[in-house]
């Protein structure tokens, strides 16, 4: 059974996800002029070697505008834009990584369909007959049909 497979029967028995589906969330701001790598390392997406890549570029000159980041190796304008809301070039990091649960999916109950009523057998009358079964009886005893006196 795939990955996949098995999180959608998880959600839908309402049971909770493994724990490494936990999303990770950042909260605050990097400067990044002044931010350490650890700190640096709170930015999804940034791994060591666009760590390296944003110290070397700070040394030469510090960052005047967030998009400048962009002009590193292997950061692209739309990581930029991705984290726009947590760079920042002046001012202190206040960055922090807070986990939270993901919230299972749980599918809406079923709607519950009301029992119908079943009709009340009238005295004298056969009911119809089921799926599969013949649509009237062969006259076995040969006591003739209802229709006809017995011989």
């Amino acid at each position: 059974m795939s990955r996949s497979c098995m999180l959608t029967l998880m959600c839908m028995l309402g049971l909770a996800p493994p724990a490494r589906a936990q999303k990770a969330n950042l909260e605050g701001v990097v400067n990044v002029n002044t931010a350490s790598p650890e700190e640096l390392r709170l930015l999804t997406g940034v791994g060591p070697a666009r760590i390296r890549n944003i110290l070397a570029y700070r040394h030469k000159h510090p960052f005047r505008t967030v998009e400048e980041l962009a002009r590193i190796k292997g950061i692209g304008r739309k990581m930029v834009r991705h984290l726009r809301i947590h760079l920042a070039v002046t001012g202190p990091t206040t960055a922090q990584k807070i986990i939270r649960p993901t919230s299972p999916v749980v599918a809406p109950p079923a709607p519950v369909q009301p029992a119908r009523p079943q009709p009340r057998p009238v005295p004298g009358l056969r009911p119809p007959p089921r799926k599969g079964e013949p649509a009237h009886q062969a006259n076995v005893s040969g006591q003739g049909s209802s229709c006809l006196p017995p011989p």
